[in-house]
């Protein structure tokens, strides 16, 4: 084997974050908050050259030059958590049953989901916050994989089944994902 790079990827630092590496985990500080997060691949290497990260590997496979990118990607959404951070707003749809959704530790109870009697819950995953409105849920964190989960698990604790979808819209659904100040929306 090649003791030069086959295949490498590199992000460029912001100057508001702090980087620490060791072996294959890399931790991010920023003015948000921390995030650490393990890249167990054995194929693919993780170095700090000056201001940039860089992801490498030896291996020209296609699968593992894939991961470098992926390792890449993961970096740059941390970067982005712990400088602006995520936020998911959901809205509470329902066309005669009121729908009422209030949050319990680290569960979301959803009540009156089409005039059912039994509650839902719905599994809040990490440090995320959460805000309840008349007929909207903000969920905010700096862990995109966190917020976006949290968002999924209340989106589909509303599944309707046994009736047609087409008809019967009443559920909690993803309408607009931000990361810091750019909006992105679903509708």
């Amino acid at each position: 084997m090649p003791s030069e790079a086959l295949y490498e990827k590199r992000i460029t630092i912001p100057d508001e974050c702090q980087v620490e590496l060791s072996d294959k985990t890399v931790k991010v500080t920023g003015p948000k908050g921390t995030l650490e997060r393990s890249f167990p691949e054995p194929y693919t290497k993780i170095r700090r050259e000056g201001n940039d990260i860089v992801a490498s590997t030896n291996i020209s496979r296609k699968r593992t030059r894939a991961l470098v990118g992926t390792i890449i990607a993961h970096i740059k959404n941390m970067f982005i958590g712990v400088t602006h951070g995520y936020t998911y707003e959901l809205k509470i749809v329902y066309s005669h049953f009121p729908i009422t959704a209030e949050v319990r530790g680290d569960e979301v109870i959803i009540k009156n989901f089409i005039g059912e009697r039994g509650i839902r819950k719905a599994r809040l995953i990490g440090d995320v916050d959460v805000k309840i409105s008349e007929d909207e849920i903000i969920i905010s964190g700096i862990n995109i994989e966190d917020v976006s989960q949290s968002a999924a698990n209340i989106q589909l604790a509303c599944k309707i089944r046994d009736k047609d979808r087409r008809v019967f819209l009443d559920g909690i659904y993803v309408i607009r994902k931000r990361k810091g100040e750019e909006v992105k929306s679903i509708v």
